[in-house]
């Protein structure tokens, strides 16, 4: 079950403001539990690399009407049976009321811990922040909901208080070969069986025409996931492209990193091109396998590297390894790749240090004359998501975000992934 984030509080302290600048607004379908009078809202956050629901409950209101007040109570109740963490939320322009003590009081009864988020701060007052410690709460944060000021400290320790995810443990790195027929993708698959020690144990595939072998590499074990050749499609209605292809999306999805093998001898083709979409589309690792090396004349090579480079300049962040599978030249030179690729996606990048290095670059050329740059956070790794916030984001269009993309791989490089970015405000 996904752990459940609640946000309680008295009206108007700004709930529905965190509760949006948390899940960014168009991140999922708002859901709606069935025959409850005043909804309360749910949708799913992802930050960092934890996904969690949160949910925005209706203000504790004493003076309304009796019948009213108890539907609020219940579903602030039913929210709180399953919450994983509370989030209390007060208004630092007003400090304490009585009010903000009866809901405080009413957590620790039910042996609530929560959280507190003093908001609206980017309102100009004075007040001694140790009057809302009276409360009791966990840990306070000092917070702006309707600007996103503090709100990433606050994401960050709703993550660290989050019960531990349930992993579903699978041996290895899983490792997808994808090609069109007659690549080498046959010889390259034999290539990492057949060491000595390789094979392990053989495990029944999950779709229909996809089975997993494990082999051991450098005292590591690792699952390749071995599909058939997708064939370039000359009519969509053909079967064996439908099939072709559903099996390809298939593996992707099942895999960790993609090794897209391409005949060097050819270059990539149109084909090749199509495969490696389908893999940066589905947000996997990417390692590119220019085999059949053998077959170029030594006088060609230099010729044939610049024409394969070029050619891949769409995906110029993945590493690009040269093989000729039937000798086994060069096919640990990819798993060592794929490797790489995976631990690259892995780096988090701390909000300060994209202060330091990316953000002032971005405040010094914003996508327009009146579109102040706020920050830039990373949210989530494999593939490594970003978000930028800005004053008005309709302004940034999409050479404004390749430019900011562009920055980041420059700095950070992220091998062999493609790097997202949302733009909120």
């Amino acid at each position: 079950m996904t752990p459940a984030v609640v946000i309680v509080g008295r009206p108007n302290v700004g709930k529905s403001t965190l509760f949006n600048r948390m899940v960014g607004g168009r991140v999922a379908i708002t859901l709606k539990d069935p025959g409850v009078t005043r909804d309360r809202l749910i949708k799913p956050c992802h930050w960092r690399d934890r996904e969690f629901l949160v949910i925005d409950t209706g203000g504790y209101v004493p003076d309304s009407d009796a019948e009213i007040q108890q539907e609020i109570t219940r579903q602030v109740e039913i929210a709180l049976q399953e919450a994983a963490v509370v989030i209390m939320v007060v208004d630092g322009t007003t400090g304490l009321v009585p009010l903000d003590i009866e809901i405080a009081s009413r957590l620790r009864a039910r042996g609530k811990k929560f959280l507190l988020a003093v908001n609206k701060c980017d309102i100009k007052r004075r007040f001694d922040e140790t009057e809302f410690y009276r409360l009791g709460a966990e840990k306070l944060f000092i917070i702006a909901a309707e600007h996103g000021t503090g709100v990433d400290e606050l994401l960050d320790e709703i993550v660290s208080q989050l019960p531990p995810a349930k992993i579903f443990p699978r041996p290895g790195l899983a490792l997808a070969i994808l090609g069109r027929p007659n690549v080498g993708k046959s010889t390259l698959l034999n290539q990492l069986l057949g060491r000595e020690r390789a094979i392990v144990t053989t495990i029944p595939g999950t779709t229909r025409d996809t089975i997993e072998e494990i082999f051991e590499f450098e005292g590591e074990t690792y699952r390749i996931i071995d599909t058939a050749g997708i064939r370039r499609r000359p009519r969509i209605e053909e079967p064996v492209e439908y099939y072709s292809v559903s099996r390809a999306i298939d593996t992707i999805e099942n895999c960790d990193i993609a090794l897209v093998v391409i005949d060097a001898t050819e270059g990539p083709t149109a084909q090749d091109k199509r495969i490696i979409n389908l893999v940066t589309d589905r947000n996997r690792g990417l390692v590119i396998v220019a085999n059949k090396t053998d077959l170029i004349p030594p006088e060609l090579r230099k010729k044939v590297t610049d024409y394969i480079t070029t050619k891949l300049q769409f995906v110029n962040y993945a590493p690009l390894v040269y093989t000729c599978a039937l000798r086994g030249k060069g096919v640990w030179d990819a798993v060592q790749q794929a490797k790489a690729v995976y631990h690259s996606g892995a780096m988090r990048i701390s909000s300060r240090f994209l202060r330091a290095t990316i953000l002032a670059q971005l405040q010094e050329q914003p996508p327009a004359p009146k579109c102040r740059v706020i920050s830039l956070s990373q949210t989530d790794i494999r593939p490594p998501w970003f978000r930028l916030r800005v004053s008005q984001p309709e302004e940034v269009g999409s050479r404004y975000q390749r430019f900011v993309i562009n920055l980041i791989r420059n700095q950070f490089r992220f091998t062999g992934y493609p790097i997202r970015l949302k733009v909120t405000d």
